[in-house]
């Protein structure tokens, strides 16, 4: 009889350890997923946040088109009318904007030089509904997106050699060319142009 009761004392300290350690494990977990979803509610605040900087932040007074466009590295026709610029600065990277209206035939002239050879000037099968806004979009400028038009419209990326010419060397960055004829024989041109690099501010006037 005292050898049985000698051994039921261990056991019964063993499975209390037990016990303790998975209690412990259980709170150790408990602790390391709330400071989880504290961190993701915090990371979301933190995003959301950003988001709503970056959309109602922050556009340069001072971007004229002609510093726009030595930034792009276009060469707006000389007999351009209605030119209008932006430029945006926001967390993931700046955006500008370059737009100018000209007869259609000047506007042929202007992107020829910008296409490769064989490519050519896309419709816009998918068009954004009448309205449709965006926060780094030419709505700033006044003037509709070019992604809701579809009659007239013709557009394209174009980037640095794209074609062997000297406009399309001339290029400072990759930029989405919309070219709208909104009525005959008139053509607005937009350009828009995410920049990555830090290229500074626009000078003040």
């Amino acid at each position: 009889m005292n050898d049985s009761l000698a051994q039921v004392g261990p056991r019964k300290q063993t499975w209390s350890w037990r016990r303790r350690l998975a209690v412990g494990a259980g709170v150790f977990a408990g602790l390391c997923g709330l400071g989880y979803a504290v961190l993701l509610v915090l990371g979301m605040i933190t995003w959301q946040r950003l988001m709503e900087h970056d959309t109602k932040c922050c556009w340069e007074e001072n971007a004229t088109p002609e510093w726009m466009a030595g930034v792009m590295g276009f060469q707006v026709p000389q007999a351009a009318t209605d030119r209008r610029a932006g430029f945006k600065t926001s967390s993931q990277y700046d955006v500008g904007l370059l737009s100018f209206t000209v007869t259609t035939a000047e506007a042929d002239s202007f992107l020829q030089p910008l296409v490769p050879p064989g490519k050519k000037m896309l419709p816009n099968l998918d068009p954004k509904a009448p309205g449709y806004t965006r926060s780094d979009g030419f709505t700033h400028l006044g003037l509709p997106e070019p992604e809701t038009f579809t009659e007239g419209m013709r557009h394209r990326s174009v980037c640095h050699g794209d074609a062997q010419t000297p406009e399309s060397k001339a290029l400072g960055l990759c930029a989405k060319i919309y070219a709208h004829e909104f009525q005959p024989g008139a053509t607005r041109i937009y350009l828009w142009a995410a920049i990555e690099g830090d290229i500074g501010k626009p000078p003040a006037p």
